[in-house]
């Protein structure tokens, strides 16, 4: 019994150990066979089929290439676009000007605008009153090859609105805001802004004097607005007494 016994020990611990040395085996192998796995799941780029590992990284770097690239143009595409927006945003917002030339001299009109007073004249022996006024900035260039004198020029509007025959009576011979040229046509004195005295300078060759305007009053014996009289139908008739010439501007467009 007792050999029988032991037979069958030995023979229980033969297999105990046998198993044991199998489940070290495959457990060996296991372990072995995952890892590798595992590892070239994470490095490997999965491919399209029939494309190599060197193809897939220069198609890699030239998409990139071409994203950098797109973008780079994006942004001067939109840098360029700025700078145009930026220059039609500067050229709506200028300020019109209307430029004629006579007698060696460019003639601009720089602003236009239509006042219920004379205030902008008013003093100096000049009351202030209330009408229909319109009052033109100009600035003169001397753009010959000699003097120009400024005294030399009259400076005239016309509208078939305006009845020239109206200003003696309101102004009499002085004519400073308005005298009768003909009728529909008025002139007025070229003035400076500081001292509001009429302008009778010389110009030397390149020089250009500005801060002078003319003021023209459109209603003389009224306070009452001349509906008759609109900007686009108004021009600014500049007149060389010494040559007979002239050069006309108009006044649509203006702000008024």
């Amino acid at each position: 019994m007792r050999s029988e016994r032991r037979s069958m020990a030995r023979g229980f611990k033969l297999l105990s150990m046998l198993l044991l040395a199998a489940i070290v085996t495959l457990a060996a192998a296991s372990c072995g066979g995952s890892s590798g796995s595992s590892r070239t799941s994470e490095t490997a780029t999965k491919l399209p089929p029939g494309a190599t590992t060197t193809e897939s990284t220069l198609t890699t770097t030239s998409d990139a290439t071409g994203a950098a690239q797109a973008q780079a143009t994006g942004e001067d595409e939109e840098e360029e676009s700025g700078s145009v927006g930026a220059d039609a945003n500067a050229a709506s917002s200028g300020e019109l000007t209307k430029t004629a030339y006579l007698s060696g001299a460019n003639f601009s009109v720089v602003s236009v605008t239509r006042e219920d007073s004379n205030e902008t004249v008013a003093g100096s022996g000049v009351r202030e009153v209330a009408g229909d006024f319109l009052q033109i900035e100009m600035a003169v260039e001397n753009a010959g090859g000699e003097l120009v004198d400024l005294s030399s020029f009259s400076f005239r509007l016309w509208n078939p609105a305006i009845e020239a025959g109206l200003y003696d009576d309101f102004y009499g011979s002085t004519g400073t805001y308005g005298s009768y040229v003909s009728e529909n046509m008025i002139s007025a004195a070229l003035l400076d802004y500081e001292n509001l005295q009429s302008v009778s300078m010389k110009l030397r060759v390149g020089e250009t004097v500005d801060n002078i305007f003319l003021f023209f009053d459109l209603n003389p014996q009224s306070t009452a607005v001349n509906e008759g009289v609109s900007l686009a139908g108004t021009n600014l008739v500049i007149y060389d007494t010494e040559t007979g010439d002239q050069v006309e501007i108009n006044l649509a467009d203006y702000a008024g």
